[in-house]
């Protein structure tokens, strides 16, 4: 008692609040039996999270099974309502419930909305999944049936996301004025209960249809409305649906469908500048003639040959300036014509893996390329190439199907994935690129002690204006014996001087010799040197804003005092080792 006393009189309120805030509701509400002072201490809080964490703490299995669940849930939901029934807080700005609740708990749920409403809330998400967290069991549950009469008349809430819900008929429903983002996942939706919501909000921004069935055609009209999704949907064998979307100020819209069928879109957006679509065919669905505005487009899964609708798209798009294509059919040799186009992804696109023999662009002002593939000639016509992306473990014949190009010459962002056995090719490649910023290498393979990474060096000293050096290999583990052996095979290098090298960053499995030995000359000549970063953990840039997922590929051998060791003797006063 005189603990909390003191913690009361002298910490202050915002300490306090602060601590306060990092406690789960179950532990929470317990300091109000801790001392008289702390009683309505849990009532400030105004974010109300009810998640497994929040409502039970470690007080559960870690692995939830479907033999516990049953009991589970039913102690979730009471725990939910007692919370509600006892909280006296004046004012909640957000609830968020995530836990497989169903109708079953429907006088709960409608309790908790009511009580949110009424104290002011702004922000609910109802996230019902019937599949319990980290397992694949998906539980038989009757959706939520969600009432819209509670929300009559409300002004308050501008963010709603229902998950798992049934929505039924809005009778005389007039609420969601200032409904700002509205996000339905797996929900039936009906075009007429759509056009009455969107009716009612008259503000709406962000709306957002996620793994929804359609029982019919949609029509969607909003003049509000800038960002729109309708994503992992799903067009059954035999049916055809269409949605008719009707928004003048829409900036965004991203369309994805699962399976061999898309829906036929009829769009009427003059604002739309930037439209992503993953599906089977585009051509006769949905065309171009409504992306007339459109410079941003990503074309994701087509399964119709991009020699027929790259044209289409170029010559009804005529303001396009940022182009993706992924995983798309095509086999023919393609040309490319943009004369606004500035950037340009072709990532992974083939025919039963056969790629275009020959690629040919024509951009003058594209100033960023990323490709991965294995077409093996290509021709480029952009001087103000400045940015590129190449991934050659993709094609182990010609790893750089890029002619050296006079345009090619002036690149300053390079980032290149290649394979431990593709190093000494590109090295006679890359060293041509002499207006080199930055350089990005991830190398990837077997561990092959012969592999000789301070070739890299010979890059870095062509590159008399490179600034920034990242290196990440990606090699199968070997054991610390390797550097120790190694170390004794240290040689002398002539000296040449770098004046712009300013920072190094080293991933992946970089307790190697080589890199050892690199990093050592590097930190005696280049004099500009500010920083070098060592990290055994990496990750690989696959294009398109893609990456791989983090790993820790590194030895045994990494660690602070072996990099300290190795390079205890060149590091000086000015220079920043991070590890």
């Amino acid at each position: 008692m005189q603990r909390s006393k003191k913690l009361k009189s002298e910490l202050p309120d915002f300490v306090k609040s602060y601590i306060f805030s990092k406690l789960n509701l179950k532990d929470l509400v317990k300091t109000s039996a801790l001392s008289k002072l702390w009683r309505h201490e849990w009532e400030l809080r105004k974010e109300l999270n009810f998640d497994i964490h929040n409502m039970f703490g470690q007080g559960l299995p870690k692995k939830l099974t479907l033999t516990l669940f049953d009991f589970v849930q039913s102690k979730f939901a009471s725990s939910l309502d007692q919370f509600m029934l006892h909280y006296q807080g004046d004012t909640i700005h957000s609830i968020r419930v995530k836990f497989p609740l169903d109708d079953v708990h429907g006088d709960v749920i409608d309790r908790l909305i009511i009580k949110g409403i009424s104290k002011g809330a702004k922000h609910i998400e109802l996230l019902f999944s019937c599949q319990i967290d980290d397992t694949d069991d998906v539980l038989e549950m009757e959706p939520y049936k969600f009432p819209f009469a509670l929300l009559s008349d409300t002004d308050s809430l501008t963010y709603l996301h229902l998950q798992n819900c049934y929505l039924g008929e809005p009778l005389e429903f007039s609420g969601l004025k200032n409904l700002r983002t509205l996000v339905l996942h797996l929900v039936s939706v009906k075009d007429d209960l759509l056009e009455g919501m969107l009716s009612n909000c008259i503000h709406l921004v962000d709306f957002t249809l996620d793994a929804c069935e359609f029982n019919s055609n949609l029509i969607i009209i909003s003049p509000t409305l800038l960002h729109m999704n309708i994503v992992n949907c799903e067009v059954g064998i035999g049916e055809e649906r269409n949605i008719d979307i009707i928004a003048s100020n829409l900036s965004s819209l991203e369309y994805s469908c699962n399976g061999n069928r898309v829906h036929s879109m009829n769009i009427k957006a003059d604002m739309l500048s930037k439209f992503s679509f993953r599906g089977s065919e585009i051509s006769e669905s949905t065309g171009f003639s409504g992306l007339k505005n459109v410079t941003s487009i990503v074309l994701d899964g087509l399964r119709e040959f991009l020699t027929e609708i790259i044209p289409r798209l170029f010559s009804e798009c005529l303001q396009l300036e940022d182009a993706t294509f992924k995983n798309c059919w095509m086999m023919c040799e393609l040309k490319i014509i943009g004369p606004k186009l500035r950037h340009l992804s072709i990532i992974d696109c083939s025919y039963e893996g056969y790629s275009p023999f020959k690629i040919a662009i024509d951009a003058f002002n594209l100033s960023t390329f990323e490709y991965s593939g294995k077409t093996r000639v290509f021709s480029v016509k952009a001087p103000r190439l400045t940015k590129l992306f190449w991934n050659a473990t993709t094609n182990e014949e010609t790893p750089f199907a890029i002619g050296l190009y006079e345009s090619l010459h002036y690149i300053e962002n390079l980032t290149v994935v290649m394979n431990t056995s593709q190093i000494e090719k590109f090295i006679e490649v890359l060293v041509e690129f002499e207006k080199l910023k930055q350089l990005e290498l991830f190398i990837e393979g077997a561990y092959d002690p012969n592999v000789d990474y301070f070739l890299i060096l010979d890059i870095i000293m062509a590159s008399k204006h490179l600034e920034k050096l990242s290196l990440t290999i990606r090699n199968s583990r070997m054991e610390i014996s390797h550097v120790v052996e190694l170390e004794s095979e240290r040689s002398e290098y002539a000296e040449i001087f770098h004046n712009n090298l300013k920072y190094v960053e080293l991933h992946g499995c970089v307790c190697i010799i080589d890199v050892f030995e690199l990093t050592s000359y590097l930190l005696r000549m280049a004099t500009s040197l500010k920083k070098i970063t060592f990290s055994s953990l990496d990750k690989i840039y696959l294009g398109a804003g893609r990456w791989t997922k983090e790993s820790d590929t590194c030895c045994s051998g990494f660690e602070r005092t072996l990099v300290h060791r190795m390079l205890r003797d060149d590091v000086n006063e000015h220079f920043q080792l991070k590890l």
